[in-house]
Parts: C-alpha cells; sequence; structure tokens
C-alpha cells in the first residue's frame, strides 16, 4: 500500500444547490480525504450509527469504528441505525474524479476571509476534493449514549442547563410537578457545595461572631426548647400540627424584642406558595411582620396570600431522627486537619467539648443499612485552620453513599436524572434547593437565601447565592451549649435588614414587604396561566398600586431612579448569572425640566457575572467606535445600551466573607446593571420570510463583530436573537453580550471558560469533554444552524409551539431539557450523517434548503478534522489545517451565500462589503 492512502464516499444525487460552493454540483460526487501514512486500513467508520461491532460509541475524533470484515459488516438493519457514511481505503476498481485544484490560501489582515487575523493560516492540501450529494434519510433512530462526557464547566446563560437556568424546559403555560423542575437542581448540587463548621458558617453567611454576642437563653425559650423537643417524642408523623405549632413558638420566641424582631415565623403548609413555575409548599415561612398588621399569624397562608417575594426565609421541618440532614450532606473543610484542633463550644467558657470529626475510616464503620452514618453529631469548634474545602467530585451529587458510588465513576458522564426521593438525605436537600431557586428567580431581586432544615432534634442551617451552596455541620437541640447556638443564629437572623436577608439593597421594596395591601396581589397572581413573561412577572407594578422604585449609580457620583414595571424574563436557577429583565421608565426625582431618556421604550437588564468578566457596555463601546461610514448599518444590529453600572458588594457582605475564606473555590461577582432599548422577541414576527431576514442580519452582524472590533459572541441562542423597530421596518439584532470575548484575550482564563453557551444551541464539539477550546466564530455559526432547526421543527409559527399531544413527531423537544450525555450524541446524529434531511413545519418549509446546505457543509468539515486529528495522532506530527472554518468548509463566506437567498427570494444584504462579494459571485 503506498504511503498516502485515499478514503472515499460516495452517494446518489439529490437535490442540493451548489451556490454556497462551486465544488458541490448536480451530479454523483466523490469526497476524498488525504491520510497521509495509510492510515487506518482496516477499519471503517460509521457516522452518526450505532452498530453492533460499535462497542464504545464515536471516537474521540467523533467516528464510529467496528472491524472490517465480513462477519462485522452489515449485521445491524436499517431499523436498527441511520444510513451510514462509509470511510474506507480506494478501492483500485472505484473510479476516482480527479480534484479541483486551488492555490493555497493566505488570510491577512484587512481581507475578507475565515481564517484569524492574527497569523497566517492554510488549508490542509492544494487539492480540494469536490463533496458528494445528499441522499434523502428515511430515519433518525436513537444513538447509542457511550461518548464519555462529563459535566462540563458550562458558564451561565438565560437559557443555559449548566447555570440551571432552564426556562425552555418549562413552559409559562402550564402546571408543571416539582419533580419536573427539581431535575435541573443535579448539576447545582452536585458541583458547588461547600460545607463549614456552625461558628464559621454563622461568621461567614450571617455575619454572626457566636463568641462575642452576649445572648443568653431565658426561661421563656428553654420551655419552648423543651416542648419542642417533648413534641418530637410524642408525633407519630412530621406532618402532626402539634409538631409545627411547637416549632413555630419556639422560633418566634428567640427574641430580640419587639422593636427589633423584623421577621415572625408562620406555618405556610400545606398551601402552595405562588409565583412560580411550580406548586411548593415549605412547612414554615418567615415573612416581614409589618405584613400582619390585622391578620392572624396563623391565617396568613389562607387563600394563596403569600407568593415567593414576601418569602424573607423559611424553615423546613422533618421527623426523622435527623436521617435527613445527617453527614455527606456536602464537602467539608479538610475534617482530618480540624480534628486536630481543640472544639470549643461557644459560650461555654473554655469548656472542651469532644471532636465529632471522625477519620474517613471510623465513619464507614458506623454505616447504617440505609446508608446513613451513624456518627456522632459534629459540635461547633473553634479552629484556626483556614483551609478551603475542596470540590465535589463530578461523579455522582454530594449525599450519595460511598459504598454506591462506582470507584471508576469520575469518568463517567455525570447525566441528569429523576430527583431523588424526598424521605432521603439528597431528596431533603433537593426540596430545599428547591425553595432557594424559586425565592432567587420568583420572589424579590435578590442576592442570597438563607434557609434551615430541622430534622428531629438536628438542625442544619443552608446559604444560596449565585456562586456557592453553603451548608453548617448539624446542631444537636437537645444539647443546651447548641440550643443556645441555635437561638443566637435565629436571634440574628431576626434582626436582619431586607439587605441582609438577600433583598438586593438598590430596590425599595419597603412597602412590598411590609404593607399589608401587598397581600393582595399574592390572592390574584395566577399559580398556573398562559403569562406573558414568568408568572411573578407584574410583582413590581400591580401588587399595591405604588410605585416600585430602583435607584442606580449614575454620573459624577449622583444616582438616578427608574420605576420598575413588568418582568420580561427571569433566569431560573440557582447558581450562575441570574438574569433579570424589567421594563422600566425613568422617575425623572433629578432630571427637572428635561429627560434623555423621556419618550424611549427602556428596560433594566440586571445580573450577577463574574467580577473580571468584561462588561457588555466596553464591548459595545468599541462596536461603536468603529461603527461610522460604510460601516454605520451594524448599529441596527446591535443593542443600544444607554446606561450600565457595576455595584460591588462591600466588605461585610457574605459573598466578600465567602470569598475572603474559599479564595480560588468562590467565584467573586458583581451586580451589574444596564438601561437599554427594549427589544422584541422572535415570536413577534408574523412571517417565515421575517425570521429568514432576522437570522441573516445576525450572521452579518456577527462577522462585521468578529472581523472589525475583533469581538466573539459565544452565546448565540433562541432568547439572544432580537428584533427591533425603526421606522416601520425590522432588524435582526444579536443580543446579549455578556459573555462575548475580544478575541485578542480569549486565552487568559482556563480552558473551563470557553465552554460558553446555552446548552440546545451550543456547538457539537462543545459537549464532548475532550474539547479544550478555544471558541471559534464557526461554534456560533454553528448556533445559528441549531436556533434555526429548533424554530423551524418545533414551531408552527414564531409564537406558538407545535404541542407533543397534537404532534406525531417531535424528535428535537429533548433537546431542551437535556444534558451534556444527551446532546452530543444526538447532534452528532444530525452532523455527523451525510444523509441527513431536515424535517420541518409548514410554515417554515423555505428554511428545508438552508438547514440541508449548513448541515452539509459543517458535516463535511467535521469529517476533515476528525481524519486530521486522526492522523496527526498516528503520525506523531501536526499538519497544517484551519480549524477556524473546518478546513475551508464552513466559513463565513459560505454561510452568506447560503442564507442571502431565501424560498427563492433574495434577501436583504445589509453592509456594502456583503453587498459588493455576492454581486462578484453572482458575475462568476
Amino acid at each position: 500500500m503506498s504511503n498516502q492512502s485515499k478514503f472515499e464516499a460516495r452517494r446518489p444525487d439529490s437535490q442540493v444547490s451548489g451556490g454556497a460552493d462551486t465544488s458541490i454540483s448536480q451530479d454523483e460526487r466523490t469526497i476524498h480525504v488525504s491520510s497521509p501514512g495509510g492510515g487506518p486500513s482496516l477499519l471503517e467508520p460509521q457516522f452518526g450509527a450505532s452498530h453492533a461491532g460499535a462497542e464504545h460509541g464515536p471516537d474521540r475524533d467523533g467516528l464510529y469504528y467496528i472491524p472490517r470484515d465480513d462477519h462485522n459488516r452489515g449485521q445491524s438493519s436499517a431499523i436498527d441505525s441511520p444510513p451510514r457514511f462509509h470511510l474506507r481505503p480506494t478501492d483500485s476498481a472505484v473510479q476516482q474524479e480527479a480534484p479541483v485544484h486551488r492555490p493555497r490560501q493566505n488570510y491577512e489582515r484587512n481581507s475578507l476571509n475565515d481564517g484569524k487575523n492574527e497569523r497566517p493560516t492554510h488549508i490542509v492540501s492544494e487539492q480540494v476534493y469536490p463533496l458528494p450529494d445528499r441522499q434523502v434519510r428515511q430515519t433518525t433512530p436513537e444513538p447509542e449514549k457511550r461518548h464519555p462526557i462529563s459535566a462540563s464547566a458550562v458558564l451561565e446563560t438565560p437559557f443555559g442547563k449548566k447555570s440551571s437556568s432552564y426556562t425552555p424546559s418549562l413552559s409559562y403555560d402550564k402546571k408543571h410537578t416539582v419533580d419536573e423542575a427539581n431535575i435541573y437542581l443535579d448539576n447545582d448540587l452536585a458541583f458547588n457545595v461547600r460545607v463549614l463548621p456552625v461558628n464559621e458558617w454563622t461568621k461567614h453567611c450571617l455575619n454572626l461572631d457566636l463568641d462575642k454576642d452576649s445572648y443568653n437563653l431565658s426561661p421563656t425559650v428553654e420551655d419552648s426548647f423543651a416542648q419542642y423537643l417533648e413534641a418530637v417524642d410524642t408525633a407519630t408523623s412530621e406532618k402532626d400540627p402539634k409538631l409545627y405549632s411547637a416549632l413555630i413558638d419556639l422560633l418566634n420566641s428567640i427574641s430580640n424584642g419587639d422593636t427589633e424582631d423584623k421577621i415572625i415565623f408562620y406555618l405556610q403548609d400545606p398551601t402552595p406558595v405562588r409565583g412560580s413555575l411550580v406548586g411548593q409548599t415549605p412547612d414554615i415561612g418567615a415573612v416581614f411582620k409589618g405584613l400582619l398588621e390585622n391578620e392572624n399569624v396563623k391565617d396568613l397562608k389562607n387563600d394563596g396570600k403569600i407568593v415567593w417575594g414576601h418569602m424573607a426565609s423559611l424553615v423546613e421541618g422533618k421527623l426523622a431522627k435527623g436521617r435527613m440532614i445527617r453527614s455527606e450532606i456536602g464537602v467539608h473543610v479538610k475534617k482530618e486537619s480540624m480534628a486536630k484542633s481543640t472544639p470549643i463550644a461557644p459560650g461555654s467558657k473554655g469548656k472542651q467539648r469532644e471532636s465529632s470529626s471522625k477519620t474517613k475510616s471510623n465513619a464507614n464503620k458506623k454505616r447504617s443499612r440505609d446508608g446513613d452514618a451513624d456518627e456522632r453529631v459534629s459540635k461547633t469548634r473553634r479552629t484556626t485552620d483556614d483551609s478551603v474545602p475542596a470540590p465535589i467530585k463530578s461523579d455522582v451529587p454530594a449525599g450519595t453513599d460511598r459504598a454506591a458510588r462506582d470507584p471508576t465513576s469520575e469518568s463517567q458522564p455525570h447525566k441528569l436524572k429523576d430527583p431523588p426521593p424526598r424521605n432521603s438525605r439528597e431528596g431533603v436537600r433537593t426540596q430545599v434547593a428547591g425553595y432557594a431557586r424559586d425565592m432567587l428567580s420568583h420572589g424579590l431581586l435578590r442576592t442570597h437565601v438563607i434557609l434551615f432544615v430541622v430534622d428531629s432534634q438536628l438542625v442544619r442551617g443552608f446559604f444560596y447565592d449565585r456562586s456557592i451552596i453553603v451548608e453548617s455541620e448539624l446542631l444537636d437541640l437537645t444539647d443546651k451549649d447548641h440550643q443556645l447556638i441555635f437561638a443566637k443564629m435565629i436571634k440574628h437572623m431576626r434582626a436582619l435588614s431586607p439587605e441582609g436577608l438577600g433583598i438586593v439593597p438598590a430596590l425599595d421594596a419597603t412597602d412590598f414587604l411590609t404593607k399589608p395591601a401587598s397581600l393582595k396581589y399574592g390572592q390574584d397572581i395566577p399559580q398556573y396561566s398562559a403569562a406573558d413573561g414568568p408568572p411573578s412577572n407584574e410583582i413590581f407594578e400591580r401588587p399595591i398600586g405604588s410605585k416600585s422604585l430602583f435607584e442606580i449609580p449614575y454620573k459624577d457620583g449622583n444616582t438616578r431612579t427608574v420605576i420598575l414595571k413588568r418582568v420580561l424574563f427571569r433566569s431560573n436557577g440557582i447558581i450562575g448569572r441570574g438574569t433579570t429583565v424589567v421594563r422600566v421608565e425613568c422617575a425623572c426625582l433629578h432630571c427637572g425640566t428635561q429627560c434623555d431618556w423621556k419618550g424611549k421604550k427602556l428596560i433594566l437588564k440586571l445580573s450577577f457575572p463574574g467580577k473580571n468578566r468584561v462588561p457588555e457596555h466596553t464591548l459595545m463601546e468599541r462596536c461603536r467606535e468603529l461603527a461610522h461610514g460604510e460601516h454605520g448599518w451594524v448599529l441596527d444590529h446591535l443593542p443600544h445600551i444607554y446606561w450600565s453600572f457595576d455595584v460591588p458588594f462591600h466588605d461585610r457582605t457574605p459573598q466578600a466573607n465567602l470569598k475572603k475564606k474559599l479564595e480560588g473555590d468562590y467565584e467573586m461577582r458583581i451586580m451589574r446593571g444596564s438601561i437599554q432599548e427594549e427589544l422584541y422577541p422572535i415570536s413577534t414576527l408574523k412571517t417565515a420570510k421575517g425570521c429568514a431576514q432576522v437570522f441573516y442580519d445576525v450572521v452579518q452582524c456577527h462577522h462585521w463583530a468578529w472581523k472589525y472590533p475583533q469581538i466573539l459572541h459565544r452565546d448565540i441562542s433562541h432568547g439572544n436573537i432580537m428584533v427591533r423597530e425603526k421606522d416601520g421596518r425590522k432588524y435582526g439584532v444579536l443580543n446579549d453580550w455578556d459573555l462575548a470575548v475580544f478575541l485578542n484575550s480569549q486565552g487568559d482564563g482556563p480552558t473551563s471558560k470557553f465552554r460558553t453557551g446555552t446548552k440546545p444551541y451550543m456547538s457539537y464539539e462543545q459537549h464532548s469533554d475532550d474539547w479544550q477550546g478555544p471558541h471559534r466564530f464557526r461554534h456560533d455559526l454553528e448556533s445559528v444552524f441549531y436556533v434555526i432547526l429548533l424554530l423551524a421543527c418545533l414551531y408552527s409559527s414564531p409564537c406558538e409551539q407545535y404541542r407533543p399531544e397534537i404532534r406525531t413527531r417531535y424528535e428535537y423537544e429533548e433537546w431542551l431539557q437535556q444534558d451534556d450525555f444527551f446532546l452530543y450524541n444526538h447532534k452528532h446524529t444530525v452532523i455527523i450523517n451525510i444523509t441527513w434531511q431536515s424535517s420541518v413545519m409548514t410554515f417554515f418549509k423555505g428554511f428545508e434548503r438552508w438547514l440541508n446546505d449548513l448541515q452539509f457543509a459543517l458535516c463535511s468539515g467535521l469529517l476533515d478534522l476528525a481524519v486530521h486529528n486522526r492522523t496527526a495522532r498516528e503520525q506523531h506530527q501536526v499538519t497544517a489545517f484551519d480549524h477556524d472554518s473546518l478546513g475551508g468548509h464552513f466559513t463565513y463566506k459560505k454561510v452568506v451565500l447560503i442564507m442571502h437567498i431565501y424560498d427563492k427570494e433574495e434577501l436583504e444584504t445589509r453592509g456594502q462589503e456583503w453587498q459588493e462579494i455576492l454581486q462578484l459571485d453572482m458575475k462568476l
């Protein structure tokens, strides 16, 4: 065999337009991919297929392999697998087509091209072979899920699954179960939980120094503790009214005095709290005392008056002798080192107490039959150890019994799974996290949430913010010292200001939190309706008839106030940016007779990005500096930001405390806001051609930003493609540049930082654990393909999703709900499948050619990339390959040539540069 083996692929001709690439034509074509050194001559790659011989799914290059022998060949039927594209050494009996010869291409900074601006790159070979045509697909079966993909560190986005922001998966117009919503908490609970000793937890999360607090138990509080413990002994179930009553009496008896207590506890169960996507019923709620006025605290829950915005905190009660909140819930701060210190109970005047920290071996020896560690309750300890807790392993959520863990599971995929049973440690932890999610996502604007779980005599505290979940070690209420500690915690929390409890300080929410009139909102808000936005979308404008105000930092140290109106979007999750978009208008408190915002449709966008992330307005300012003259057209396709501001967390906030304690294990965030022009979603469009023009506009805008200011968006999704109405015309706008970067700074962070995007629309490669970045322009263009694909296949019109109960086929709907493991395999079936054909709704029939041509270009490029990677690995040498454009197969030019025609009608090309290129192409 010669040193250079060729691989070929053949398929019958089909109706394929060759406008995007002169090498594609209507007759039968053969693709030849050079493989220096011979290549794997005894293997047949199977693309997008499950096969009896493909024991391990696709390899690192995205190819399925089976031995090339008569026994294995052809064993699977068409029912079990899709048509497969075979690459095999060229048989001398097969007539080869002569390649098209083209010169190598050097990419220069100021020319329109698809290479990197910083350095010249080259196509891998001077011989560019014509590509094969498509074959009509028969079926698309379920692919095998065998590629090892672990849970990747995907940066948070408004629709991103890794941020637990999963709004598209839970529609506003139907009732969802708690389990349907809580399944997406799996990643937050698996990778972001830490456990601190009680004295550390109170210090960092409550700003409470237990040693300096001089509070002592009064006889009334001591009696309340005794009555609660008696109720625990006599109760037959956790729903026993006497148990709830005794716990509420205990919590309310721990007082700073009537003038100092700001919140009061009441019984919420079994009435659901309103305002979220699911009906959840926490046991004991805490609201500001002002809400009561003439209301009896025992009647507060009646008629569904309470919404998540009223909730200051809550307590969940259990009756399982502590089993629901014992150890194994989170990751401790190096228990081995802390066990060496001398634990002292605060307030015990130096009395030594036995350390409860067990070594791993001792804990395992006392494991009970149901997996609970039968270890002693942790005692509060004073320690000088400032070691940082280790991250939770990514194999299983924390709380899983060690004995049940697969010893090899660290390398296995982290897949979404059904929520654990509620009567388990994981179940309780998931249940309480669901409460925190709804307080953060459907209440008032919040920075954090503080909750407690009381299981019989044991207590654990929980702190949630946008970066981490911090749990305290256990307290035992049968211990007098621990009773004092718990009383100090509740007393301190009852005296906290709204800001201390997590309400954003710039929000004037006093009336909502403290005036009984706001309870009328809770009675009126629909629990489930076809709402235009989140269920609590009127929380700022309708509750009490008065204005809800938000004060923002402004020029020269001044402030400016806006009136909050309707909520347009809320990120539904815990960890992440927690983006909220609210319609606003200027309150004109300091504008005098002239207001530069008057008459403009404005929104306030508020989020909590990482402290060091480049602000969106900085990127847009760079764009505006260059968008003049012949480039002025792009301003119609970028967001208009009128003002932007950052509010850092000051030194005494829990966020600053945790950053100091955990250092690199805690991502310090800031509150970032901006006042922007209100844009409109794709759902406002009336025609398919209008949608096509918007998508085409976005691609042109994306290319301009990549080429001139050299900015890469990195988060193209259905929610980030918007519409601007101007002078009676509509323009596509590429919105939400929060995750965008300058090209020359993309490599400054760790490789996990490259894995950005919104899961259903992320590029195929990004779901693989082998992918290490960087993010390239072609990944964003691939995201455009997925946006069009899901819209055209799942919607009967831009504003109406085709419901599953009236459809016979909706194969892409699960993309909105699933994890990396699922998406990698299913996108593999679409992208690495040379016979794939789109099947869209009638309204979007014109998109079929777009989808087919875009997929074909992607498939051809990824095949070239796979062979290139395999050759480089086997030959131990790196050959030239244009990774940005997949060897020239997936370039901006090819995408524009495909998209500038929709359903035989030419769309409007905005920039002069592209107009000239298209005119030249027509002449040729």
